[in-house]
C-alpha cells in the first residue's frame, strides 16, 4: 500500500472509529514549539478538567479527593495544579484490583471508549475502558516525533512486537498491520530459522522506519551482523524503540547495522505516550496529555507516577506504574519546551533462556495470560525457575478462580514455552517484592 492510500484509508478508520486523530494532530503540532509558560498553562488546564471530571463522576476519587476538593475547585495556575498533584494519594496496582468498579465513571453519557489492555509485565493484563480522545492523542503524539525524523503518516514500516498464536489473534492483527502499511515482525520468533523470512518480508514492504522493542530489534541486527549483513540500503528514517529501556550495546549495534538514528519512547497502556525522542536525543515529557511526577519530588529521581489526563471512563491518576524515572533540569537544544527526563528504568528485555535450552523474548511470558485478562480471576504471576532447572508458576488468584482457568494457562504454557516442559501451577496468597518490579514475571530462585 502506498503512503497516501494508507495514510487516507487509516484517518478515514480513525474517524468512523470515532478517534480525533487528525485534530489532536494538528494540535500538537501547534504547541510543539510553544513557550514554556504556554505549555504548562495547557498542562494544568487540562489537569484540572480531569480532577474536576472525577470529583463529580467517579466514587473512588470522590471519596480519596475529598479533602482536596476545594483545593481543586479554586486552582487557577500550574504551581496550585502541581501542589495539588503532590497531595494526592497515589494510586497503586492493588487498589485497582480490589476497586475496579469503583474507578468507572458513571452517571455520565456521551463518553466513547475502546478497551485497553496493559501488557501484564508486572502481572495479569488489566483490561479497561479508553477514551477514545486518549487513543487519539496516544497515536498523534507517536506521529509528531516520528515526523521530527522525516516520517509522514501512513509511510511503511517494520514492527517488532509480540504476535500471540491464536489464529484468530493473528488474523485480526494482520488486518491492522495491513491498515497501519506495516510489516509485522513477530519479537517470538527472532530466531536464525526465521531470519531470511523475516528479511525477505522487511525487503519487500521497503519500510522507511522500524519499530518495536529494543531486544527483538537488537537480536534481529546480531544476527543479521553475524552472517555480515545490514539494512543500510534500506536508508531508514529511524528506528523507534519502546516497550523497553534501550542500553548503549543495544543502541550501538542497532545503528551501525541500520545505519540509522534511534529514538526512544516511554509508554504505557496506563499512563500514554508519556515522553518522546527528538532530534537531539532528548526524551521530552508529553505535557499536552501527560502529567508525570516521581513519587519523592525532592530528589528528582524515584518511582514514576503517571497520568493520562485524556481518561475519564477510567481514570488512573497519579498510578504507580512500577518504573524509576530520573528528571532532567534544562531546556532542550531542539528547541521544544516540554520538560525532559534523564533515563527511565523500567522493564527488562532480557533473553529468557527456558530449562528446556529455548531462548525465548522476556515478553512472551506476558502473552500466556492476555486470553484471561477480560477475566479478571488472576491478580499476579510469576514464573520461578530454581537452580536445579525446576520451572515454577506462581498465581495470585481471585475467589473466581476455577479449574477451567486453570486448564486455560496450562494449554497456553504448553503452546507458548513447549510441550516438553513440566511446570506446576501454585496457587499462593501473595508474590514477595521484588525491587523495580516492571519486567520481573521471570525469575531465577530468590
Amino acid at each position: 500500500m502506498n503512503s497516501w492510500l494508507a495514510r487516507t484509508t487509516y484517518f478515514a478508520l480513525q474517524s468512523m472509529r470515532g478517534e480525533p486523530v487528525s485534530r489532536a494532530l494538528e494540535e500538537l503540532r501547534r504547541t510543539e514549539f510553544v513557550s514554556r509558560e504556554e505549555l504548562l498553562s495547557i498542562q494544568a488546564k487540562r489537569q484540572l478538567t480531569q480532577l474536576r471530571f472525577v470529583l463529580r463522576y467517579v466514587p473512588w476519587y470522590q471519596r480519596a479527593y475529598a479533602p482536596f476538593a476545594k483545593w481543586i475547585q479554586k486552582a487557577q495556575s500550574h504551581a496550585d495544579v502541581a501542589e495539588i498533584m503532590e497531595m494526592l494519594p497515589v494510586l497503586e496496582k492493588d487498589t485497582i484490583a480490589a476497586c475496579f468498579d469503583q474507578l468507572k465513571a458513571s452517571g455520565v453519557s456521551g463518553l466513547k471508549t475502546y478497551p485497553d489492555k496493559t501488557s501484564g509485565s508486572s502481572g495479569t493484563p488489566l483490561m479497561f475502558e479508553c477514551d477514545q480522545r486518549a487513543w487519539a492523542y496516544r497515536h498523534a503524539l507517536h506521529f509528531r516525533q516520528t515526523a521530527a525524523f522525516g516520517v509522514k503518516v501512513g509511510d511503511p514500516y517494520a514492527l517488532f512486537f509480540g504476535l500471540h498464536w491464536n489464529k484468530r489473534r493473528r488474523f485480526e492483527t494482520r488486518l491492522r498491520d495491513i491498515v497501519f502499511n506495516r510489516a509485522r515482525v513477530s519479537a517470538f520468533e527472532i530466531e536464525p530459522r526465521y531470519l531470511d523470512k523475516h528479511l525477505a518480508n522487511i525487503r519487500k514492504h521497503r519500510p522507511v522506519y522500524f519499530m518495536g522493542y529494543p531486544s527483538a530489534i537488537y537480536d534481529f541486527c546480531f544476527m543479521l551482523q553475524d552472517r555480515g549483513l545490514d539494512l543500510k540500503d534500506l536508508r531508514l528514517k529511524a528506528v523507534c524503540l519502546t516497550a523497553e529501556p534501550l542500553h548503549p550495546y543495544q543502541r550501538e549495534l542497532i545503528t551501525e547495522v541500520t545505519g540509522s538514528r534511534c529514538i526512544n519512547e516511554y509508554g504505557s497502556a496506563e499512563g500514554g505516550l508519556s515522553a518522546f525522542g527528538c532530534p537531539e536525543g532528548s526524551l521530552h515529557l508529553s505535557s499536552e496529555a501527560t502529567w508525570l511526577q516521581v513519587r519523592d519530588s525532592t530528589s528528582g529521581e524515584g518511582d514514576a507516577l503517571v497520568t493520562d489526563m485524556m481518561l475519564r471512563a477510567f481514570p488512573l491518576i497519579r498510578y504507580a506504574i512500577g518504573d524509576r524515572v530520573i528528571l532532567k533540569e534544562g531546556v532542550c537544544p531542539c528547541g521544544r519546551p516540554h520538560p525532559m527526563l534523564q533515563s527511565v528504568e523500567g522493564r527488562s528485555g532480557k533473553t529468557i533462556l527456558l530449562p528446556n535450552g529455548r531462548r525465548v523474548n522476556a515478553n512472551l511470558p506476558s502473552y500466556i495470560f492476555k486470553p484471561l485478562a477480560s477475566l479478571n480471576v488472576i491478580q499476579r504471576y510469576r514464573f520461578v525457575q530454581s537452580s536445579d532447572q525446576q520451572l515454577d508458576l506462581y498465581l495470585v488468584v481471585g475467589s473466581s478462580f476455577r479449574e477451567e482457568h486453570r486448564k486455560l494457562v496450562e494449554r497456553e504454557m504448553r503452546t507458548a514455552l513447549g510441550e516438553d516442559l513440566s511446570i506446576p501451577i501454585r496457587v499462593v496468597p501473595q508474590l514477595p517484592h521484588l525491587p523495580n518490579a516492571k519486567h520481573r514475571d521471570y525469575v531465577r530462585a530468590y
